[in-house]
């Protein structure tokens, strides 16, 4: 299977999840690159254009879903991307006591965190 790359959104306060995800991805050995946002540091029109930008060049998005990403315009801003790009989307639940899909994706799909969604998902893009 060719390397996928995939945006992956998350909320700045989730980054904790972020980088397990990353790191057990890694360990697993797949064949999958992960692109997060840039620095913060840029004006907010450079942050969302640098991220747009990325999101177009991903083969789709996965989105880690926890009790911060309905208020966090860092794991959101890159779920409108692949909407309005048409991006393949997937949304992880991090907590089980927090299951809110946000409402910006759409038709797009939640799941559990397990590595077989994800393969999934990997998959069919």
């Amino acid at each position: 299977m060719e390397p996928k790359t995939v945006y992956l959104a998350c909320a700045a306060e989730d980054e904790l999840y972020r980088g397990l995800f990353t790191t057990q991805w890694s360990r697993a050995g797949a064949t999958a690159r992960f692109l997060g946002p840039p620095e913060e540091d840029a004006p907010d029109e450079d942050w969302q254009r640098e991220v747009r930008a990325r999101v177009r060049e991903s083969d789709g998005v996965i989105a880690l879903i926890g009790g911060y990403t309905e208020t966090s315009d860092e794991a959101l801003w890159p779920i409108r991307c692949a909407v309005a790009e048409k991006k393949p989307l997937l949304g992880l639940w991090m907590e089980t006591q927090h299951r809110v899909k946000p409402t910006v994706m759409g038709s797009a799909r939640c799941k559990g965190w397990t590595w077989e969604n994800i393969g999934e998902f990997l998959e069919a893009i």
